[in-house]
């Protein structure tokens, strides 16, 4: 078993990367809504609406006046994360992430999120990232994407 190549690293560090920066960009909005006292909305937006299948592309954090999870005239966009490379997966089981004035997450907005990259090879790795209902986050290794 050979040494990995530089870029075979970056490949295998990658999930570990972005999900620190979908941490920070979490700690962000949750941190928004304490010092606001506003509702605030992390999701990737599709048509001003938050859609659960497209957490791969560039997600919103907005203060979220208006209808839920959704971008209306009322609402203020806050910050826009990029889309990650094409070959990697980001998955959550909700729509969005929504904190209250508390910190604390919106209704069941709990749950992991699950970074998965492609190698060279054709293998896959990842990590998760899991976010409970009182906007604590842990990174961890994951299954999930074999």
């Amino acid at each position: 078993m050979g040494i990995p190549s530089l870029s075979e690293m970056l490949v295998i560090d990658r999930p570990k990367r972005m999900l620190v920066s979908l941490d920070r960009a979490l700690s962000y909005a949750r941190l928004q809504a304490i010092y606001s006292g506003e509702r605030i909305t992390l999701c990737p937006l599709l048509e001003n609406r938050c859609i659960r299948s497209e957490w791969h592309n560039e997600l919103t954090i907005f203060i979220d006046k208006g209808q839920l999870r959704s971008f209306d005239k009322e609402d203020v966009k806050l910050r826009v994360i990029e889309h990650i490379p094409v070959l990697d997966e980001l998955t959550y089981p909700r729509h969005a992430v929504i904190f209250k004035h508390t910190g604390s997450t919106w209704g069941l907005a709990n749950g992991t999120f699950v970074y998965c990259t492609t190698h060279r090879d054709g293998s896959k790795s990842g990590k998760a990232l899991s976010l409970s209902v009182t906007g604590r986050t842990t990174l961890k290794d994951t299954r999930l994407c074999n």
